[in-house]
Order: C-alpha cells, then structure tokens, then sequence
C-alpha cells in the first residue's frame, strides 16, 4: 500500500496593530482584526481532513516570513496547505510582486513568489507538495508567474488558491470562509466523493469555492465583485491526483457486509488498479445475499475450471490466447475469480477459504500472473496496472500514456523463465473497450501467438460486436470458453448445488430439520431457470442468488419438500419481476421506487447524487416535490437499491448512478407515475418528465 503522506496546515491570520492613538497604522487599510479568527476557522476544519497543525517556533512568535520559510522546507511534511489572510500589496513600478503586510503595515523582507521559488528552484531536496490559499488583495500575483506556468506539472510542487486576480482586491475574508464552507459541506457528506477516490479534484473544490464566493457575494446587496485564481496550467492536464483535500469517503466499504480491511501486500494490488477485492467477492459468490466472499459459495462450472486449471499451470500449454465469454450473470467473473484468487500468490493464502474446498481442480500458485479488473478503466489505466505489477520496482514503467501500449508492456517482460500470463476481467465494462482492444488487447494476443512468445493471454466479456476480432481469434484457436453453451444438464446441477450451498450456511435453511427442504427448493429453483433458458436474459446463477436473497428477506421459510418445491418454482424468469417482488418487500420505504424509477431515465454514464436527489422527487406522492434529503437517499442508494445500481466516478470524483440492466430501466419508464403521483404516462421510451429536467438542473453542481 502506498504509505500514508504526512499532511499539515500553517494558517497565519495577520491583522494589522492600532496605533497609539487606536488608527490603522497604514492610512486606508482596515484592521482586519478577524483574520485570526478566520485563519483559526480554516486550521479545524482542515483538521478534519488528516491535517496536523505545523508547531510554531521557538522564536518570535510574529515572524511570519520565518515560519512560511520554515514549513515549505519542513523535512516531516509530504503534504502542506499555507493559508494566509491579511493584506497584500504589489511592488507598483518595480517588480510588481506581491508582498504580505505584517502588523505594522509593512511588507515582508520577501515577496509570496520567494516561497514558490524556494521549493521548485531545489528539485533534488525534499519539498512538500504545496498548496499556497492566500487570502489578501492582488493575491493572483504569484498565481500567473511566467516562469511557473511554462514548468513541467508533473514536476510542480507549489500551487496557488488566491482570492483575486494579480491587479484586484478582495473583500470580507471571502476566500477564507468560501473554504471553510466547502470543506465543511464535505465533511458532514452532504457532498459525497466516490470512496475509490483518495482525493477529491482540486477542480471540483475550487469550482465549489467559487461559486461559494459569488453566494457571500450576493448575500450582501452592493457588494462589489470578487473572483479566485488559481495557478496556470495548460487545459489538457489531469490533476484529480494531487493530494491536497483527502476524501473523507475513501476506502469506506458501501454496507454490504463485505469486509474492507486486507492485508498491505493486497491493499498495495489495489493502489495497483488491478482491484482485487472484486476478484475475491466474484469468486466467493456470497455477494447477492450480501455474504463474506470467504465463505466460498462457487458452484458448477467444474468442467471450465478444470480446464483453466490446466492451463495456468502449464505455462507451455496452447491456446495461448484465451477467452471467457457469456451472458451477464453466467459466472464469468466469478470463474476468473477463483483461478486468481487460487493462483496469484499474494492472494492464495489469504482467500483459501474461499477455494480449497470446492469440488474441482484450482490453479496451483503462479508467480507469473497480471491481472486486471478492467471495469471503469481506460487504455491507459489498464497499461499502467498491467505494466506496475510487471515491473513494481519502476515508477517510470507504469507512467502511462505510451505511444504503442502493447509493445510497451511487452517490452516490460521478462526475458527468461516461463510465460507472464495476462488476465483480463470484464472487458465489456471498461471505458471504450474498442480502443482498448484495437491499440491493446489484439496486438497483444497476435504477439502471445508467434512462436516462443513471452505472454499468454485470458480475457473476459460478454459477447459484442465491439469485440469480434479478439473472439474470433481465440475461437480460431480452440480458446473459447463460452459459459452460454454448456449442457443443460450441467448448469442445472451447478445452479441448485449454489443455492443448497446459499441456504445452507446461515438462515432459516440452515437448521436440519429443513434439509429435505432446502434440497427440494435448490432443485426447483435450478429447473425453472434453466428449463426456461431461452426466456431468461442473464445469468441463471445470478438470477438465482438474486432470488435467495429475496427468499431469505421476505419469506417464511417452509418446512416440507412439496412447499418448497412450489416456492423454488415460482422464480422469476424476468427482471422486472424480481424488481416488483423486492418493491413489495420495502413497502414501507417510500423512496425505492422514485429512484429507480428517476434513474431508469439517467444518460450516459449515469446521474450525480445531487441530481438524483431533485429527479426522484418528481415520482414522488409530494405534490411539493422538495429535494429527497440527502441521509435518506443514501439510505435508499447505500443499502435497499444497491441490488439494482451500476457505479461509476464521474470526472469530479463523486459518484455516478444508473441501473444495471436496460430491460429494468425500460420497464420502469413504461411505469413511471406522472406529476404528483397521476398514473403512468406509459411508452417505454417516455420523456423524461418536465419536473425532472427543471429540477435537476437546478441541483446540478
């Protein structure tokens, strides 16, 4: 795991000392005599974000120049926020660089660029990552200098969050209590980030400062005009990762009953982007019941894992591309799963709960394995985790955004030993797969193919025009694992062995006086789903689990074979209806169904929490339609609607909604209540109702 950076905070509140006589001691300069209070505002609530208050020293207490030079160079710092508010002034017709007024009115020995320069102009000492918020007039000097904004900025350490331009004032602590707001906001979640987001981008806060800004402006009429700055960069750069606002949501695991701590040699795998954690909840199978991934729920699926098995032990064993495919739901992921979890060692001995006691052969260990969970990620993304874990002691090797990405990671190979295998998950769920397949993926399996290659290659998806050549190559092979043509007769054992194995382990069905009756509802569920294969759109085991967990929540458990058996055999065949029987479930949450309903509507990549919180209103009995409060939509969204939701981080770092099957979002346009509860307006291409547009703009960030 990457070690946790040391962040602190110099927050220096200057006002300026009365004279003897109680005047200011610069004619038309006011006291400010706030500004300690504001300074000590911004230090407790940054505080709440992981930073330390920097100690003082031993000396003059008002050197203020002292104290800014000492912290910018400070040995024990990694991260620093310098917060200063008080009055500045420009060297006019001279170097016009911005000084700091001390107490008495007069400027600093040295100007605020003194301290930019004082940590870029020494690349090889350590300096800490520096984020200057300066809170006096003209601050936007320092902001724009010349030789800063033409500096690499993978290479800058000193940035800049000033109140103004480099020629305006500012005006009543704006900038100061616009922080203070903002972060506040994000503190008491009534702003939530992704919790795969470390940091929350420095754009999105300074965006919310801004407009934070322009509201003080307008809570006082007349008030004059005031806008931020911040340092220059070209438009193209990405700076979502500089550390300086910690997200208090990071690592946070949704409450699913699924464990969030792991071991730093796999946390690290997970710094990686390789995500192991979804292989681990994949493979254990317990997720739709909301269940530990160690327990090991996998079933069926022997003859494919055998064969896997094999293959990965074998490292001279062909095909040398290999592909899984399937309808969503057939077991997939939860395959790969299980051949990682067993195989990679960081993760055998940690997850052998989870595999050492299923019924067919697993992968014995493997030191030459890549893996990548390529869900959400990008080109580059993927090239970096393959690329880190194929040369972890190489920073440089996993920079990303190489010109030809296969003969990059290529390059990375080992020249001798047995062939690195490369695993690649949920390729259909990645960001542009095409490219991902065209600049990646392809040339990596034509290189695997030519005799004595140094790479294997497996990959995941489900079947899509997007993804015909990597198919057909790996078909031409004999590669081909499609879990949608196995016999009927082998599912239908896997899928009543996983449900037995579901009951089995906790609940009602767990007492052995329900034996016969827990074996008649596993084969009956199995029957109905796979006899009517045709009909069903995903996966039988997923629909399976699915259906436990319904059976687990709601039902009462029967006690004979012949009840259950009736109760097994009344699984839905479609997903709407196992959404309606879930509805009937929660009957008492008055807010499920507005949301689902608001995100059968979502485009794109899917809707912001904020918005969403203005969209579902409009599907509520409120005639008011006043936003739902946010605790109670993350109630619906974090617990009783998590079944149903795809995620994904929006650019901004929060959280994307939408639903995870278009067959439910279809189904509930067609079903969604018009204004204030009127019936169903009915099509299920339906417009997004007026009140939702209009609503949700108004919540819009």
């Amino acid at each position: 795991m990457t070690e946790e950076r040391r962040h602190a905070v110099l927050s220096l509140g200057i006002p300026l000392v009365r004279t003897e006589d109680g005047s200011s001691p610069r004619l038309g300069l006011d006291l400010l005599e706030q500004a300690p209070w504001h300074s000590e505002s911004v230090t407790t609530v940054l505080r709440d974000f992981r930073y330390a208050l920097l100690p003082g020293p031993d000396g003059d207490p008002v050197d203020h120049l002292g104290r800014v030079d000492s912290a910018v160079v400070s040995p024990d710092v990694d991260v620093l926020i310098v917060h200063i508010v008080g009055h500045g002034e420009l060297a006019e017709e001279r170097s016009e660089k911005l000084y700091v007024l001390d107490g008495s009115g007069r400027r600093l020995a040295r100007p605020v660029a003194s301290w930019i320069e004082l940590i870029e102009d020494h690349p090889d000492d350590h300096r800490p990552m520096t984020l200057f918020i300066l809170d006096v007039c003209y601050a936007g000097e320092p902001a724009v200098r010349a030789w800063h904004g033409r500096m690499n900025v993978a290479r800058r350490r000193a940035w800049v969050l000033a109140a103004t331009g480099p020629k305006d004032t500012a005006f009543g602590y704006r900038l100061s209590r616009a922080v203070v707001r903002v972060l506040e906001k994000y503190r008491n979640r009534e702003v939530r980030f992704d919790p795969s987001v470390r940091y929350i981008p420095p754009s999105t806060v300074y965006q919310e400062i801004d407009r934070t800004v322009n509201d003080l402006i307008a809570e006082v009429p007349g008030s004059l005009p005031q806008s931020i700055i911040t340092s220059l960069v070209p438009a193209h750069v990405d700076l979502s990762q500089l550390p300086f606002f910690p997200n208090p949501a990071y690592g946070e695991t949704p409450a699913d009953g699924l464990p969030g701590d792991l071991p730093p040699e796999i946390a690290r795998l997970t710094d990686w982007a390789w995500d192991p954690e979804h292989f681990m909840r994949r493979g254990g199978g317990g997720e739709p019941v909301g269940r530990d991934w160690s327990e090991g729920y996998f079933s069926g699926r022997e003859k494919e894992l055998g064969e896997l098995s094999a293959w990965l032990d074998d490292a001279e064993a062909g095909p040398r591309v290999r592909t899984v495919t399937g309808k969503p739901g057939s077991g997939k992921s939860a395959l790969l799963g299980v051949l990682v979890c067993a195989a990679h060692p960081l993760l055998r001995r940690h997850t052998r709960r989870l595999w050492h006691r299923l019924d067919g052969p697993v992968p014995g260990e493997n030191g030459r394995l890549a893996v990548v969970h390529a869900r959400r990620l990008g080109l580059d993304q993927i090239t970096a985790a393959l690329a880190r874990q194929l040369r972890p002691d190489s920073p440089a090797a996993a920079s990303g955004g190489a010109a030809n990405p296969a003969d990059h990671l290529y390059g990375l190979l080992p020249d001798d030993g047995p062939p690195v295998t490369v695993v690649v998950d949920a390729l259909d769920e990645a960001d542009r797969p095409e490219d991902i397949v065209a600049a990646l993926l392809l040339p990596l399996a034509q290189r695997a193919r030519e005799p004595g290659s140094r790479l294997r290659l497996l990959v995941s998806t489900r079947e899509d025009g997007r993804f015909r050549s990597l198919l057909a190559l790996a078909r031409d092979g004999g590669g081909c694992t499609d879990l949608s043509a196995a016999s009927p007769d082998t599912v239908r054992q896997g899928v009543a062995s996983y449900v037995e194995r579901l009951l089995r382990d906790d609940g009602p069905y767990a007492r052995g006086s329900r034996s016969a009756a827990r074996a008649a509802l596993a084969d009956a569920v199995a029957e109905r789903l796979v006899g009517r294969g045709d009909e069903l759109q995903w996966g039988e085991f997923l629909a399976a689990g699915l259906y436990v967990h319904y059976l687990l929540a709601a039902e009462e458990p029967c006690d004979t074979p012949e009840e259950a058996a009736a109760l097994g055999g009344r699984v839905p065949l479609g997903l709407p209806e196992l959404l309606e029987l879930d509805l009937m479930r929660h009957s008492g949450e008055p807010h499920l169904r507005p949301v689902l309903t608001a995100l059968a509507f979502a485009q794109g990549r899917g809707m912001p929490e904020r918005v969403l919180a203005h969209a579902a209103s409009a599907f509520t009995e409120d005639p008011g339609r006043e936003p739902l409060p946010l605790p109670q939509l993350y109630e619906v969204l974090d617990r009783k609607a998590r079944f149903y939701l795809r995620r994904e981080v929006d650019d901004d770092g929060t959280t994307l909604y939408r639903l995870f099957h278009e067959g439910l979002a279809q189904w509930l346009q067609a079903n969604a209540p018009g204004p204030a509860g009127t019936p169903p307006a009915g099509g299920a291409g339906a417009p997004v109702p007026p009140a939702v547009t209009a609503d949700a703009q108004e919540g819009t960030p």
